[in-house]
C-alpha cells in the first residue's frame, strides 16, 4: 500500500485524489466507497489516499499464499487476506496489502466483531513516506499485531518487525518468519521474489 501524503510532489496515475484531507467518522468511513480510483485509509478521522496493490506484486502474493497453504493454520481455516480494512484505535482504519487472520478471528469478523490480524505485510515503493511507514508500524503493534513484514521490491529486501523497535533486515537467502503470529510461515527472500 502506498501512502500519498505530499500531493503536489508525485505524478498521479488516476488524477488528483479528490477526498484527500477530508474528515470522516470511522462509522461513515466503513460504509463509504471512494469514486476517484484511490483507496483511502482513515488517520484520526482524516482521509489519506493510497493506491492498491500493483500488478507486479501478484507474484510475491502468489509465493506468500502458496507457502501459507502448507501450514496447519491454513488447515484450521486461517486466511491471508488482501487489502481488507483493519480497524485500529480511535478513528484509525488501515488497509495492509496482506493480513493474516486465524479461523476464529474470521468467525468473529463474520458476526460484526472487530478483529486484529496477527501478521501484516506491506509492499513498499518509491512513493512511500518514511514517517507514515513508521506511524503505521506503531499503530499495528499498538493494537496487537505481532509481526509486520515491510517488503521493498525495488531492493529485494524485507524488514521483519517483531516490535516497533525490533527489526531484522533480510535479503537473498535469509529466512523470513512470521513467528510469533504464524511460526510455520517461513520462506527465503529469494523465494518471495521468485518469478
Amino acid at each position: 500500500m502506498e501512502p500519498i501524503l505530499e500531493l503536489k510532489s508525485i505524478a498521479y496515475d488516476y488524477g488528483v485524489p479528490k477526498y484527500a484531507g477530508q474528515t470522516m467518522t470511522k462509522a461513515d468511513f466503513l460504509r463509504w466507497e471512494s469514486d476517484d480510483n484511490y483507496v483511502y485509509e482513515l488517520d484520526n478521522g482524516i482521509l489519506e489516499p493510497t493506491t492498491g496493490m500493483k500488478q507486479e506484486e501478484i507474484l510475491m502474493l502468489k509465493q506468500l499464499t502458496r507457502r501459507f497453504q502448507r501450514t496447519s493454520a491454513y488447515e484450521r481455516e486461517g486466511e491471508l487476506v488482501g487489502e481488507m480494512d483493519v480497524v485500529l484505535l480511535n478513528d484509525q482504519v488501515r488497509r495492509p496489502d496482506v493480513a493474516y487472520y486465524t479461523g476464529e478471528k474470521i468467525q468473529l469478523i463474520a458476526t460484526g466483531v472487530t478483529a486484529i490480524p496477527g501478521f501484516v505485510v506491506e509492499f513498499g515503493s518509491v512513493t512511500d513516506n518514511e514517517l507514515t511507514s513508521i506511524k503505521k508500524r506503531h499503530e499495528y503493534f499498538d493494537v496487537g499485531v505481532q509481526v509486520v513484514w515491510w517488503v521493498f521490491p525495488l531492493y529485494k529486501e524485507v524488514y521483519v518487525y517483531t516490535s516497533p523497535k525490533t527489526v531484522t533486515i533480510c535479503t537473498d537467502d535469509d529466512v523470513l518468519s512470521a513467528a510469533s503470529a504464524l511460526p510455520e510461515l517461513q520462506m527465503t527472500v529469494a523465494d518471495l521474489f521468485k518469478r
